[in-house]
């Protein structure tokens, strides 16, 4: 990637700011919502020493402090999503802007970036949809997993093709993604319905995938294989990556 390092410093300072100002809501909301929680507190106190009479105009006046505290929590919720997802792409362009710089990563780099993209990814998903994400990773072996290997954003491709082309409104919809890495083998296998509209069937689709065959082709030749099939509306997409030559 092209970037001088005057232009990376910008998009950090932006998203440093980005994350402090949503910290800083996050923390305003959260002083509010504790306030709340002393007033609600206080009334039930006040309730449990109401006689009956009195019950049902407490309700009343209960009702916009409720409301209010229902609503608080909602912007909470939304408060924390973006803040974390915030910090996951600054994880990914720190992973972008400097380590993919180097001519190898290490299985583990290229791994925490490969889910570091897919929880950005999910934001824009509904929480209803089915989306299966499975890592299967030989942790025991040390060397192997931080030892840099591996030619860094390997694994960008596919997963972004996985969210980019598959079909969010049908009812058995998904994404199933599923990385390995075993004795020296990075495997990635991707699967999506496909999409009705899907830009995979435009002719001027693919520049990703073309570039992601080239370099396997340049750093793997002989150790590598990438197959492409679809069967029943599903899209997969199986990438194996052998490290070290036999």
């Amino acid at each position: 990637m092209n970037m001088t390092t005057e232009t990376s410093n910008i998009i950090i300072l932006l998203l440093l700011a980005i994350v402090a100002l949503i910290s800083g809501l996050y923390l305003l909301l959260r002083q509010k919502y504790r306030k709340l929680e002393v007033e609600n507190k206080r009334q039930k106190e006040l309730f449990n020493r109401m006689d009956n009479q009195k019950i049902d105009d407490f309700h009343r006046a209960q009702l916009n402090p409720h409301l209010l505290k229902n609503s608080l929590n909602g912007i909470l919720s939304h408060a924390y999503q973006t803040y974390y997802t915030m910090d996951k792409l600054a994880m990914v362009l720190d992973y972008v802007l400097y380590e993919s710089e180097d001519e190898l990563v290490s299985p583990k780099a290229e791994i925490e970036f490969a889910r570091n993209l897919i929880e950005i990814n999910k934001v824009k998903l509904s929480p209803l949809f089915d989306i299966r994400v499975k890592f299967d990773i030989d942790e025991l072996n040390d060397s192997m997993l931080n030892t840099p290997s591996l030619v860094p954003l390997m694994s960008v491709d596919l997963i972004e093709n996985a969210f980019k082309h598959a079909d969010f409104h049908g009812p058995d919809s998904f994404i199933a993604i599923m990385l390995t890495f075993k004795n020296g083998l990075f495997e990635l296998v991707v699967s999506n319905r496909i999409s009705k509209r899907s830009p995979l069937q435009k002719s001027k689709s693919g520049i990703g995938s073309k570039t992601l065959e080239e370099r396997l082709m340049l750093y793997y030749p002989g150790r590598h294989q990438l197959r492409r099939f679809v069967e029943n509306d599903v899209y997969t997409a199986n990438l194996q990556i052998r490290l070290y030559a036999d």
